[in-house]
């Protein structure tokens, strides 16, 4: 691959990897500061209104009465999905229609490379940032955890017994507040799953949005089909979970392999499962485990670049206007 080349897409991606890192980081750790900011008690009161929209939710109502289940929640919160998709469309859609639509494609092959060197450096660019992006949504959390107190009843004052030294449980004394580490209560190493399939979902919009470009010669255009395409993807996701008779659209969108909050509820309670391609429930009924889903996506991902490599190294390059 020629480094020239690299340098290239280092330097026109850099500021768009810069911003999209910066807010990651920022928006995840303020999302556990924020956390640490309601009492669990208040927060189970205010959840508990809202009980008949649980079908929506990823993961059981009594998961995100967990602080665990509430931080995974920022891995699903819009800006995230949006600042992923924002890199991945955008550097993947810049890759071979971008470079026609400013004629400098002609320029790039005009040089002593090949075009699938072209394709090659920009999308190992790519990826390259989306690794980063999902890793700086994980610093963001792991600062969180390492900076956030949250409050919780302290330990109720008890009635010592003189000369037998037995200590009872006081029920008139009033309970007390305190508050305490949130490092003390989770822990980091859970969200790695999280945060990976937060890659996963990069990196297949990456290669979808670069088969798409490898295809036309309008960035707009291709921008605009993916993005078009992303909304009918999630629509599906949200009717498949509103209505039981359009359950089977879950099938039919690659949202359904992006459930973070699940993963990460699997690393709490099942740690052996929380890698694993198939897992398995207590009534012994097999589904796909964080790994397997990760993979769909990435085998997809991949499989779109192929695709990619496959039309841009024989399509016929429209002259520059």
């Amino acid at each position: 691959m020629n480094r020239t080349l690299l340098k290239k897409s280092v330097a026109e991606s850099q500021v768009l990897l810069l911003a999209c890192m910066a807010a990651l980081f920022a928006f995840c750790w303020t999302r556990v500061w924020l956390v640490g900011q309601f009492e669990m008690s208040r927060f189970m009161a205010i959840v508990e209104q809202f009980r008949e929209f649980e079908r929506f939710a990823p993961v059981p109502f009594e998961e995100l009465f967990t602080f665990a289940g509430r931080i995974a929640l920022a891995f699903d919160e819009p800006i995230v999905i949006v600042c992923i998709s924002l890199w991945a469309i955008a550097r993947g859609s810049d890759c071979v229609s971008g470079e026609l639509g400013r004629g400098t494609m002609e320029l790039l092959l005009a040089q002593p490379v090949s075009r699938l060197q072209v394709l090659w450096s920009q999308s190992a660019v790519t990826v390259a940032g989306t690794a980063l992006l999902a890793l700086a949504a994980w610093l963001g959390v792991y600062a969180g955890i390492q900076t956030t107190t949250v409050e919780e009843p302290a330990p109720a004052a008890g009635l010592t017994i003189p000369w037998f030294g037995i200590e009872l449980p006081n029920p008139l004394a009033e309970r007390e507040m305190q508050r305490v580490p949130i490092r003390d209560r989770v822990e980091p190493v859970w969200f790695i799953p999280a945060a990976f399939n937060l890659f996963s979902l990069g990196l297949f919009g990456a290669g979808l949005s670069t088969l798409l470009s490898a295809c036309d010669r309008y960035r707009g255009r291709t921008i605009g089909v993916v993005a078009g395409f992303y909304m009918v993807q999630m629509t599906f996701k949200i009717v498949s979970r509103a209505a039981d008779q359009l359950a089977w659209l879950r099938h039919c969108t690659f949202f359904t392999a992006y459930e973070p909050e699940r993963f990460v509820s699997l690393a709490v309670y099942n740690p052996e499962q929380a890698w694993a391609v198939w897992t398995s429930d207590p009534q012994g009924v097999w589904t796909l485990g964080p790994l397997g889903y990760n993979l769909i996506l990435i085998g997809l991902g991949l499989a779109a670049y192929a695709g990619a490599a496959a039309v841009f190294r024989v399509r016929d390059l429209p002259a520059p206007l």
